[in-house]
């Protein structure tokens, strides 16, 4: 696989799978992904500023990230995560706060080979309205983008 991002929408199932695979060791994509020091290198659009990052990284432990535009709008995610088992697999809730009721679970995994990572990222929503309004939203630019600033920052620590 190259240095794509790869996002998958099951017609007959509400889920999106997000595939990127890293030209670095898991250990290291794992902790760029949870520790705010990192975090806010790479979280979201390049013109957006991510003002809060706190990760509880803990089953049960809560996460919430938000970001500034340069008009001065905010956009709050947030959400607890249900499994942590470094470096190889997290399951947690996300939801935008702004939309309160549409969370979803991200499960996502590490896996590694001859030093490469492979992401894969699966969302499962409670709906296929939820999902549809997301892939609606923009989600995908802004996860290519997102994922592409990963790479980016992965590369300054290897």
């Amino acid at each position: 696989m190259s240095e794509t991002t790869r996002i998958v929408a099951d017609p007959s199932e509400p889920t999106i799978v997000i595939t990127r695979e890293f030209a670095a060791p898991r250990r290291l994509v794992f902790t760029a992904w949870t520790t705010p020091e990192h975090v806010a290198h790479w979280y979201g659009l390049r013109f957006l500023t991510l003002a809060v990052c706190e990760i509880d990284l803990r089953p049960g432990g809560a996460w919430r990230y938000v970001m500034h535009a340069p008009d001065g709008s905010e956009y709050g995610f947030s959400g607890v995560y249900h499994e942590v088992v470094p470096p190889e697999r997290l399951v947690y809730s996300e939801g935008f706060e702004a939309m309160p009721g549409h969370e979803y679970v991200v499960t996502l995994t590490l896996d590694e080979q001859d030093g490469k990572t492979t992401l894969t990222s699966t969302s499962l929503y409670q709906s296929m309205a939820d999902r549809d309004g997301h892939l609606n939203s923009g989600m995908e630019a802004g996860s290519r983008e997102t994922l592409e600033r990963l790479a980016e920052h992965l590369a300054t620590l290897a």
